[in-house]
């Protein structure tokens, strides 16, 4: 008698029964808009090489409505990703200092705290 082949029974759309794996999903797909917008600025850095000409039609192309709703989602998506990550590293990998556990909230207000301090220090200098 042979034996049969498993056949998973799990449906494709299994992630959408837990909030907890709703939340992973998205916080994932964030990665891909993250991609998309590295891509663009390594483009801008091609066209940045390649003489005034090829910059500016680049700077002119980020001016247009679609790119700039692409950047305002791709924002919203980078903080999402970031208020998640902050969330979960306290949790995943405890810090220990002296062998006591520190308390994962106080690693996530320091998280915040150094996310705040570094984009202010970019702000700072842009402007």
């Amino acid at each position: 008698m042979a034996r049969r082949t498993y056949k998973d029974k799990m449906p494709r759309d299994w992630f959408l029964q837990n909030s907890f794996y709703v939340r992973y999903m998205i916080r994932e797909a964030t990665s891909v808009f993250i991609g998309l917008w590295m891509l663009n600025l390594t483009f801008g850095l091609i066209r940045l090489s390649q003489g005034e000409a090829a910059w500016n039609a680049w700077v002119a192309l980020q001016s247009d409505i679609w790119m700039i709703e692409f950047s305002g989602i791709t924002l919203g998506m980078a903080l999402y990703h970031t208020w998640t990550w902050f969330a979960i590293s306290p949790r995943a990998m405890p810090a220990r200092i002296a062998g006591r556990k520190v308390d994962p909230a106080l690693v996530a207000r320091g998280q915040w705290a150094g996310f705040v301090v570094a984009s202010v220090l970019v702000l700072w200098i842009l402007l």
